[in-house]
């Protein structure tokens, strides 16, 4: 009895130290995430094209978060030199956080320094959140114990999207409200964003330096920095991986960075309708996210992978219609339906690819492995709106069109099947090089996969289960938020 006495006080205190250190780490990804949201995507696009930046500069901005990437080659020899990976991630994110604010000066110098300064601002900001995703990486991956990585990282980027719905909605209403009450100074209301952003970030840096650590074991010996880096391309099954992952990440990137810039500049929307079609991607996301992250665990990242990924290219290839002129009439219903997709297909891609770059970095080594995998993917997804940006004036210029006619009759009638101009070539590239990535994928090996077909009909079994009406009610996102992993708990969720 007193030996059992003895043990019951220890447990107790342990579950409540896991219990803090978890809920340390999901208050900083609330920051974090409420800080991306007001400084980047359809703010970040809205704030340049205020600006008067051109596609070129919207390219690469598009690209810096990839570009950036590249610093973690030397991040990861600082994490094995230094082997202190809390103060590498709060130092370089109190640094990165600080251009934020450099940022949102940026209207104050006037065209063309504004642009300049706002690239540079965000290129430091991203640069450092680099380094510090690198150390972040390594040490979650030792902080959170295994058991529960797959469901806890599930639940927190549930958590983090509805939060992310929740700001972009203030923030929209926030710049219509600025732009109403203080019209011909719109810029000045994404100037705003940008500094709650940065203030929002520095609370992120103090939670992040009150989680406690985890220090790293001892080198047993001096390892050659670059032989680390190389170890992921020698495995010949991790290699296969990264193949895949940076063609997946040209395709898309070659496209996705522009939907924002299409709507807003050839389609003609206002910030607000373009925020409520990502709000509707962003619901959906979070609807699908328990219903991903189920088969996940049930299947495999890769069965996963080969449902959602083929419907991310069907919404990307859909654009291409909305300039067809026989669309107009419901292009915003069309609009609506991608938006939702897409959102589904979004958060099957993001949960799977992350999630089986981590299951098949080997324990130990999941440093090394991540980053490999993070800058070769990062390269491609950095080259594609680069080269997006610099050929959209040849592509504006150029059209192609497919349409059928009859003819025979009291007149002649031609419907257009497709029109590709300007972004909706890109569009279409996208869905080539996509379907290109998706052979790559067949040639990953994952444990404990499964059959396309089986993941399918379970895939439909689950969505007839929840039903559309409850997905999009607010009971059914709450049962979506409570539902419980099952399968094994090998089978872990993206960071």
């Amino acid at each position: 009895m007193e030996q059992l006495s003895g043990i019951v006080p220890e447990t107790t205190s342990a579950e409540a130290d896991e219990r803090r250190l978890l809920r340390l780490i999901l208050y900083d990804a609330l920051a974090s995430e409420t800080m991306g949201t007001l400084s980047t995507g359809v703010f970040l696009v809205g704030f340049a094209v205020a600006l008067g930046a051109g596609n070129f500069a919207i390219g690469v901005l598009a690209a810096v978060p990839f570009c950036v990437q590249l610093l973690q080659i030397p991040a990861v020899f600082l994490v094995e030199r230094w082997r202190a990976r809390r103060d590498i991630c709060v130092w370089s994110t109190a640094v990165g956080r600080t251009f934020l604010l450099g940022g949102a000066a940026a209207p104050l110098l006037g065209r063309p320094f504004s642009i300049v300064t706002l690239i540079v601002s965000l290129a430091i900001y991203q640069a450092m959140a680099a380094i510090a995703g690198c150390a972040w990486n390594s040490w979650m991956r030792d902080l959170v114990p295994s058991s529960k990585l797959g469901r806890f990282f599930g639940r927190r980027t549930t958590a983090t999207t509805a939060l992310s719905v929740t700001v972009a909605l203030l923030g929209g209403v926030l710049v219509d409200s600025w732009k109403r009450y203080v019209p011909g100074q719109t810029v000045f209301g994404y100037s705003i964003l940008f500094m709650i952003s940065a203030l929002i970030g520095f609370l992120g840096v103090y939670l992040l330096r009150i989680t406690p650590d985890s220090p790293m074991a001892a080198a047993e010996k001096t390892t050659n920095p670059f032989a680390l880096l190389v170890a992921p391309l020698r495995e010949a099954n991790f290699r296969r991986l990264i193949v895949f992952l940076s063609s997946w990440s040209f395709a898309a990137n070659l496209a996705a960075p522009f939907f924002t810039v299409y709507m807003l500049k050839t389609l003609g929307y206002s910030m607000t309708t373009v925020l409520a079609f990502t709000i509707a991607s962003q619901l959906s996301n979070l609807a699908a996210l328990g219903l991903w992250g189920t088969l996940i665990d049930r299947f495999s990242n890769k069965a996963v992978l080969e449902i959602a990924a083929p419907l991310f290219l069907a919404c990307t290839f859909a654009w291409t219609f909305t300039g067809l002129p026989w669309v107009q009439p419901a292009i915003i219903f069309l609009l609506a339906v991608i938006h939702i997709l897409m959102g589904i297909a979004t958060a099957g891609v993001g949960l799977a690819s992350g999630n089986i770059a981590m299951k098949l970095s080997p324990a130990g080594q999941a440093t090394a492995y991540l980053a490999a995998n993070s800058v070769i993917s990062a390269c491609f997804a950095a080259a594609a709106p680069i080269l997006g940006g610099l050929f959209a004036d040849f592509f504006a210029s150029h059209q192609l069109t497919l349409a059928f006619t009859w003819t025979g009759g009291e007149k002649d009638v031609t419907v257009q099947v497709l029109n590709f101009q300007s972004w909706t070539f890109y569009f279409g590239i996208t869905c080539v090089l996509g379907l290109y990535s998706l052979h790559r994928l067949s040639f990953v090996q994952e444990p404990s996969g499964t059959t396309d077909r089986l993941v399918l009909r379970e895939l439909l079994l689950e969505a007839r289960r929840w039903s559309v009406h409850s997905l999009s009610s607010a009971a059914g996102l709450l049962r979506i938020v409570r539902l419980p992993a099952t399968g094994s708990s090998a089978h872990k969720r993206s960071v």
